[in-house]
């Protein structure tokens, strides 16, 4: 063959792979949107979606005549704690009644809800492109799946960054690393949400320790050498840290810590080079099995997770999407994510978190036990 001939089946080969391209494109184009409208029509007869909801619940109530309009499928919310809804689900199985279509709470309640046998996998329920485009999630290549069998789905993922300073009383540079409290200088300046019991204390003391930030050791040192105390009233710490009474607080929650800091107060947290865990709020959903209304439980699901449905739950609740495509201005600044800083998973968030958690609360009390009640 000639170079003129060799030249021209080239361009034939490429024609006809770019063509190729094109038409696999338009079939999977074509597959996806008849799977939507498919479904779209069948969650129109279903008529309503039973969302049980936790801390997300406003929010929702809010949007559901908006949500009626787009889809022409009415909201039910069902509110509670996430504890208190897991408790309605078991005895509604027990009792063989299906009510939820959908259920979205935080970590500890929907792993709860995985291990009573509630839920099943959600993967396949997944339609619209803009959702199952792991490019779209700050995951980047993979979805933000909380368990490896694909049953929770979580949408909000905002850092705790646990260390926070008064800066008029320390540098932030001072502290570029947990290693950095057990200096000397801290001494009898540091003030810490009680870890012997659940809350903001003990997750972040757990997920350091399940993600190696630290070990048990470095605690072990901080309560032997640095005079720390403890707390459980996270609104008082945020006032200390404020007034000087402590130069850093550690594992205050962020509400608690967002309005000392709206105040104007001498107040910032620290970033550290070990990183700091996501939180995922009241923002992890899931499908309960044998749900009574799979379209529209799918219609929901899908807009829930699309650009508008999370622009409207990050609004709602004013922590980070884990979406990277949509606008942060509605979100507190300390609960962005931040460009090449490192995450992990809180301890309550983890998959295998039903197993282990009691295992590092004895550790906690074993740890901490010295200084309660002082």
């Amino acid at each position: 063959m000639n170079k003129s001939g060799g030249k021209y089946s080239m361009v034939m080969v490429l024609a006809v792979l770019f063509a190729t391209t094109l038409m696999g494109n338009a079939n999977a184009d074509a597959q996806w949107e008849a799977e939507w409208q498919k479904t779209l029509e069948a969650g129109k007869k279903e008529g309503k979606v039973s969302v049980y909801v936790s801390q997300l619940a406003p929010a929702v109530r809010r949007h559901s005549p908006t949500f009626a309009k787009q889809f022409g499928i009415e909201i039910e919310v069902t509110t509670g704690r996430g504890s208190e809804l897991g408790q309605k689900l078991r005895r509604e199985k027990a009792a063989g009644m299906y009510l939820a279509d959908v259920a979205i709470a935080g970590g500890a309640d929907v792993l709860s809800y995985k291990e009573m046998g509630i839920t099943e996998p959600m993967d396949s329920k997944l339609i619209l492109p803009e959702v199952t485009n792991p490019k779209l999630w700050y995951t980047q290549d993979h979805l933000p799946w909380l368990d490896q069998a694909k049953h929770l789905f979580y949408f909000l993922a905002y850092p705790n960054r646990d260390i926070t300073i008064n800066t008029n009383l320390v540098k932030p540079e001072e502290i570029q690393s947990w290693q950095d409290l057990l200096k000397p200088n801290f001494k009898g300046k540091i003030v810490w949400s009680d870890p012997s019991v659940t809350g903001s204390g003990f997750n972040g003391f757990a997920s350091n320790i399940m993600n190696k930030a630290t070990d048990e050791n470095y605690y072990r040192q901080l309560v032997a050498r640095q005079d720390i105390t403890l707390s459980r009233n996270l609104r008082q710490m945020a006032e200390w840290l404020a007034r000087g009474k402590y130069a850093v607080a550690v594992s205050i929650a962020g509400g608690a810590m967002a309005q000392v800091i709206k105040s104007g107060a001498p107040v910032a947290y620290v970033k550290v080079k070990e990183g700091t865990y996501l939180s995922y709020g009241g923002g992890i959903v899931c499908i309960p099995a044998k749900v009574p209304n799979p379209n529209a439980a799918k219609v929901f699901v899908n807009w829930l997770l699309s650009k508008d449905g999370q622009i409207f739950s990050q609004r709602g609740v004013k922590y980070m999407s884990a979406r990277n495509d949509i606008p942060t201005e509605d979100v507190n600044p300390q609960s962005r994510r931040i460009p090449g800083e490192i995450y992990y998973a809180g301890a309550n968030s983890r998959d295998d978190w039903m197993k282990e958690h009691v295992k590092y609360l004895a550790l906690a009390k074993e740890i901490f036990g010295p200084l309660i009640g002082r």
